[in-house]
Protein backbone atom coordinates (compact mmCIF):
# COMPACT_ATOMS: atom_id res chain seq x y z
CA UNK A 1 0.00 0.00 0.00
CA UNK A 2 3.03 2.09 0.56
CA UNK A 3 4.55 1.66 -2.47
CA UNK A 4 1.12 2.02 -4.75
CA UNK A 5 1.15 6.03 -2.38
CA UNK A 6 4.42 6.86 -3.23
CA UNK A 7 4.41 5.72 -7.21
CA UNK A 8 1.11 8.06 -6.83
CA UNK A 9 2.75 10.64 -5.07
CA UNK A 10 5.75 10.61 -7.66
CA UNK A 11 3.23 10.39 -10.90
CA UNK A 12 1.47 13.94 -9.01
CA UNK A 13 4.62 15.75 -8.76
CA UNK A 14 6.13 15.11 -11.95
CA UNK A 15 2.36 15.90 -13.92
CA UNK A 16 2.65 19.06 -11.45
CA UNK A 17 6.02 19.56 -12.75
CA UNK A 18 5.04 19.36 -16.29
CA UNK A 19 2.08 21.80 -16.09
CA UNK A 20 4.66 24.55 -14.71
CA UNK A 21 6.23 24.10 -17.25
CA UNK A 22 6.28 26.89 -19.51
CA UNK A 23 5.27 26.39 -23.12
CA UNK A 24 7.79 27.04 -25.91
CA UNK A 25 7.98 30.12 -28.12
CA UNK A 26 8.51 29.26 -31.60
CA UNK A 27 9.20 32.05 -34.03
CA UNK A 28 6.53 32.45 -36.82
CA UNK A 29 6.66 35.30 -39.92
CA UNK A 30 3.85 35.90 -41.85
CA UNK A 31 3.65 37.79 -45.12
CA UNK A 32 1.23 39.87 -47.07
CA UNK A 33 2.23 40.15 -50.12
CA UNK A 34 -0.71 42.13 -51.35
CA UNK A 35 -4.83 43.09 -50.20
CA UNK A 36 -6.89 40.34 -51.44
CA UNK A 37 -9.55 42.44 -53.36
CA UNK A 38 -12.38 40.29 -53.48
CA UNK A 39 -14.31 42.13 -56.25
CA UNK A 40 -13.83 44.88 -59.04
CA UNK A 41 -12.82 48.32 -58.02
CA UNK A 42 -16.00 50.45 -59.72
CA UNK A 43 -13.51 51.96 -62.62
CA UNK A 44 -13.22 48.39 -63.40
CA UNK A 45 -10.85 45.96 -63.29
CA UNK A 46 -7.04 46.35 -61.90
CA UNK A 47 -4.43 44.77 -60.32
CA UNK A 48 -4.35 45.46 -56.44
CA UNK A 49 -1.28 43.63 -55.19
CA UNK A 50 1.29 45.67 -56.97
CA UNK A 51 2.87 46.87 -55.44
CA UNK A 52 2.36 45.00 -52.23
CA UNK A 53 -0.18 46.71 -49.64
CA UNK A 54 -1.62 48.98 -51.38
CA UNK A 55 -5.55 49.60 -52.25
CA UNK A 56 -6.87 49.50 -55.73
CA UNK A 57 -6.08 52.70 -56.59
CA UNK A 58 -2.44 52.34 -55.65
CA UNK A 59 -1.97 53.62 -52.34
CA UNK A 60 0.14 51.75 -50.35
CA UNK A 61 -1.00 51.15 -46.32
CA UNK A 62 0.85 52.63 -43.85
CA UNK A 63 0.39 50.54 -41.11
CA UNK A 64 -0.04 46.65 -40.13
CA UNK A 65 -1.08 45.59 -36.83
CA UNK A 66 -1.43 42.03 -35.11
CA UNK A 67 -3.67 41.16 -32.38
CA UNK A 68 -3.24 37.52 -30.84
CA UNK A 69 -6.67 37.61 -29.25
CA UNK A 70 -7.43 40.55 -27.07
CA UNK A 71 -3.70 41.30 -26.96
CA UNK A 72 -1.83 43.88 -28.83
CA UNK A 73 1.07 41.91 -30.92
CA UNK A 74 2.68 44.34 -32.81
CA UNK A 75 2.81 46.77 -35.11
CA UNK A 76 4.55 47.64 -38.56
CA UNK A 77 4.77 51.30 -40.40
CA UNK A 78 5.65 51.51 -44.17
CA UNK A 79 9.04 52.71 -43.15
CA UNK A 80 9.90 49.35 -41.82
CA UNK A 81 12.53 47.34 -43.34
CA UNK A 82 10.30 44.48 -45.42
CA UNK A 83 6.88 45.80 -44.57
CA UNK A 84 4.23 43.07 -45.32
CA UNK A 85 6.47 40.72 -43.94
CA UNK A 86 6.26 40.38 -40.27
CA UNK A 87 8.04 37.66 -37.31
CA UNK A 88 6.13 37.21 -33.86
CA UNK A 89 7.31 34.79 -31.15
CA UNK A 90 4.23 32.37 -30.57
CA UNK A 91 3.59 30.09 -27.71
CA UNK A 92 2.99 26.20 -28.61
CA UNK A 93 -0.42 25.79 -29.28
CA UNK A 94 -3.61 27.52 -31.10
CA UNK A 95 -4.05 30.94 -31.68
CA UNK A 96 -6.52 33.88 -32.59
CA UNK A 97 -4.90 36.27 -34.59
CA UNK A 98 -6.22 39.10 -36.53
CA UNK A 99 -4.67 41.98 -38.92
CA UNK A 100 -5.19 45.03 -39.65
CA UNK A 101 -3.71 46.79 -42.46
CA UNK A 102 -4.75 50.36 -43.30
CA UNK A 103 -4.19 54.07 -44.25
CA UNK A 104 -5.76 56.55 -41.44
CA UNK A 105 -3.65 58.93 -39.39
CA UNK A 106 -3.41 59.00 -35.90
CA UNK A 107 -3.51 55.39 -35.14
CA UNK A 108 -4.35 54.74 -31.51
CA UNK A 109 -5.21 51.89 -29.53
CA UNK A 110 -6.79 51.73 -25.88
CA UNK A 111 -9.56 49.81 -24.13
CA UNK A 112 -9.79 47.24 -26.99
CA UNK A 113 -10.43 49.76 -29.63
CA UNK A 114 -8.39 50.62 -32.60
CA UNK A 115 -9.23 54.44 -33.50
CA UNK A 116 -8.06 57.41 -35.66
CA UNK A 117 -8.42 60.91 -36.43
CA UNK A 118 -9.29 60.62 -40.22
CA UNK A 119 -10.32 57.10 -41.67
CA UNK A 120 -9.05 55.73 -44.74
CA UNK A 121 -9.66 52.28 -46.66
CA UNK A 122 -8.57 49.72 -44.24
CA UNK A 123 -8.33 45.88 -44.89
CA UNK A 124 -7.90 43.12 -42.42
CA UNK A 125 -8.16 39.19 -41.97
CA UNK A 126 -8.95 36.67 -38.99
CA UNK A 127 -6.44 34.01 -38.92
CA UNK A 128 -6.57 30.96 -37.04
CA UNK A 129 -3.38 29.33 -36.30
CA UNK A 130 -2.10 25.79 -34.42
CA UNK A 131 2.12 26.48 -33.67
CA UNK A 132 3.82 23.30 -33.49
CA UNK A 133 6.89 24.97 -34.71
CA UNK A 134 8.27 27.81 -36.31
CA UNK A 135 6.80 28.73 -39.82
CA UNK A 136 5.99 30.82 -42.84
CA UNK A 137 2.43 31.43 -43.09
CA UNK A 138 0.92 33.58 -46.01
CA UNK A 139 -2.08 35.90 -45.26
CA UNK A 140 -5.00 37.72 -47.57
CA UNK A 141 -6.77 40.41 -46.33
CA UNK A 142 -9.82 41.94 -47.91
CA UNK A 143 -11.43 45.31 -47.25
CA UNK A 144 -13.55 46.17 -44.15
CA UNK A 145 -14.06 50.05 -44.92
CA UNK A 146 -16.85 50.55 -47.29
CA UNK A 147 -17.37 54.30 -49.12
CA UNK A 148 -20.21 56.64 -49.40
CA UNK A 149 -19.88 58.59 -52.95
CA UNK A 150 -21.48 61.65 -52.97
CA UNK A 151 -22.45 63.54 -56.70
CA UNK A 152 -23.89 66.16 -57.26
CA UNK A 153 -25.42 65.90 -61.42
CA UNK A 154 -26.90 69.47 -62.19
CA UNK A 155 -24.47 72.66 -62.43
CA UNK A 156 -23.49 74.69 -59.38
CA UNK A 157 -24.77 78.14 -59.86
CA UNK A 158 -23.59 81.68 -59.77
CA UNK A 159 -23.69 82.33 -55.73
CA UNK A 160 -23.00 79.52 -53.96
CA UNK A 161 -20.57 79.20 -51.64
CA UNK A 162 -21.00 75.90 -49.40
CA UNK A 163 -22.02 72.06 -48.93
CA UNK A 164 -22.51 71.49 -45.62
CA UNK A 165 -22.59 67.44 -45.39
CA UNK A 166 -24.04 66.07 -42.30
CA UNK A 167 -24.51 62.17 -41.39
CA UNK A 168 -26.39 61.29 -38.12
CA UNK A 169 -23.54 58.56 -37.17
CA UNK A 170 -20.13 57.76 -38.19
CA UNK A 171 -17.66 55.27 -37.17
CA UNK A 172 -13.97 55.63 -36.88
CA UNK A 173 -12.98 53.14 -33.92
CA UNK A 174 -13.02 49.53 -34.34
CA UNK A 175 -12.98 46.23 -32.59
CA UNK A 176 -10.18 44.27 -34.02
CA UNK A 177 -11.59 40.70 -32.95
CA UNK A 178 -14.78 41.45 -34.53
CA UNK A 179 -14.30 43.91 -36.97
CA UNK A 180 -17.32 45.89 -35.58
CA UNK A 181 -16.94 49.52 -35.71
CA UNK A 182 -17.24 51.82 -32.59
CA UNK A 183 -19.41 55.25 -33.17
CA UNK A 184 -17.69 58.23 -32.67
CA UNK A 185 -20.36 60.42 -33.16
CA UNK A 186 -22.30 62.20 -36.66
CA UNK A 187 -20.08 63.51 -39.07
CA UNK A 188 -20.17 66.38 -40.48
CA UNK A 189 -18.22 68.84 -43.13
CA UNK A 190 -18.32 71.89 -45.42
CA UNK A 191 -17.27 72.14 -48.86
CA UNK A 192 -16.27 74.58 -50.61
CA UNK A 193 -18.41 75.60 -53.97
CA UNK A 194 -17.08 78.74 -54.69
CA UNK A 195 -14.14 77.33 -57.26
CA UNK A 196 -16.83 75.16 -58.89
CA UNK A 197 -19.67 77.63 -59.90
CA UNK A 198 -20.96 76.72 -63.03
CA UNK A 199 -19.81 72.62 -63.13
CA UNK A 200 -22.06 69.98 -62.66
CA UNK A 201 -21.52 66.34 -61.69
CA UNK A 202 -19.20 67.10 -58.70
CA UNK A 203 -18.26 64.80 -56.53
CA UNK A 204 -16.76 63.61 -52.90
CA UNK A 205 -15.93 60.53 -51.69
CA UNK A 206 -16.23 59.42 -47.50
CA UNK A 207 -14.49 56.35 -46.12
CA UNK A 208 -17.06 54.73 -43.26
CA UNK A 209 -16.83 51.54 -41.21
CA UNK A 210 -20.22 49.68 -40.29
CA UNK A 211 -21.13 48.90 -36.20
CA UNK A 212 -21.68 45.10 -37.35
CA UNK A 213 -18.85 43.89 -40.06
CA UNK A 214 -20.44 43.00 -43.11
CA UNK A 215 -23.98 43.69 -41.94
CA UNK A 216 -25.71 46.51 -43.70
CA UNK A 217 -26.92 49.98 -41.08
CA UNK A 218 -29.07 53.28 -42.25
CA UNK A 219 -28.09 56.46 -41.21
CA UNK A 220 -29.51 59.73 -42.23
CA UNK A 221 -28.10 62.02 -44.50
CA UNK A 222 -28.79 65.75 -45.19
CA UNK A 223 -26.81 67.84 -47.59
CA UNK A 224 -27.31 71.84 -47.81
CA UNK A 225 -25.46 73.87 -49.87
CA UNK A 226 -25.77 77.83 -49.44
CA UNK A 227 -25.25 81.09 -50.75
CA UNK A 228 -22.52 84.04 -50.26
CA UNK A 229 -25.54 85.12 -48.14
CA UNK A 230 -25.26 81.94 -46.63
CA UNK A 231 -29.56 81.20 -47.89
CA UNK A 232 -30.38 77.82 -48.72
CA UNK A 233 -30.26 77.08 -52.10
CA UNK A 234 -30.55 73.81 -52.46
CA UNK A 235 -31.23 70.61 -49.53
CA UNK A 236 -31.40 66.56 -49.79
CA UNK A 237 -32.50 64.40 -47.04
CA UNK A 238 -33.11 61.18 -46.35
CA UNK A 239 -31.89 57.66 -45.45
CA UNK A 240 -28.95 55.57 -47.06
CA UNK A 241 -27.50 52.13 -46.51
CA UNK A 242 -23.81 51.91 -45.10
CA UNK A 243 -21.60 48.59 -45.77
CA UNK A 244 -18.65 46.83 -45.66
CA UNK A 245 -16.69 46.50 -48.78
CA UNK A 246 -19.32 48.57 -50.38
CA UNK A 247 -19.61 51.39 -52.17
CA UNK A 248 -23.14 53.47 -51.59
CA UNK A 249 -23.77 56.08 -53.96
CA UNK A 250 -25.53 58.57 -53.24
CA UNK A 251 -26.67 61.01 -56.47
CA UNK A 252 -28.55 63.33 -58.11
CA UNK A 253 -30.23 66.82 -58.51
CA UNK A 254 -29.19 69.56 -55.78
CA UNK A 255 -30.07 72.44 -57.12
CA UNK A 256 -32.88 72.22 -59.20
CA UNK A 257 -35.57 69.39 -59.75
CA UNK A 258 -37.26 67.51 -56.80
CA UNK A 259 -33.56 67.59 -55.09
CA UNK A 260 -34.60 64.65 -53.56
CA UNK A 261 -31.20 61.80 -54.15
CA UNK A 262 -31.60 58.18 -54.63
CA UNK A 263 -28.99 56.20 -52.63
CA UNK A 264 -28.08 52.57 -53.96
CA UNK A 265 -25.67 50.24 -52.26
CA UNK A 266 -23.85 48.51 -54.89
CA UNK A 267 -21.00 45.92 -54.66
CA UNK A 268 -17.82 47.66 -55.07
CA UNK A 269 -17.49 45.64 -58.23
CA UNK A 270 -19.45 46.69 -61.20
CA UNK A 271 -21.36 50.08 -61.84
CA UNK A 272 -25.44 49.80 -61.21
CA UNK A 273 -26.45 52.99 -62.89
CA UNK A 274 -29.96 53.76 -61.81
CA UNK A 275 -30.97 57.93 -63.23
CA UNK A 276 -33.84 59.44 -62.24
Amino acid sequence: MKKILLFAAVVAALVACKKDEPKQVHAVTFHVPGLAVETEPMNGPRKATTPPLTDEEGNQMTDLIIWDGTTYLTRQQNTDPNFGTVTVMLTTGEHHLHFIATRSTELVYSDGVLRCESLRQTFGAHYDIDVTGGSDENVSLARITGLVEIKVEDEVPTGAANLNVHLSDYYKGIDPTTFNAVRSGEFEANINLAGRVGTSNNQWTLNILVPEYQISKDITYTLTATNTSSDVIGQATGTMPINSNTKTLLHGNLFTGTRSFLSLATSWGADINAPF
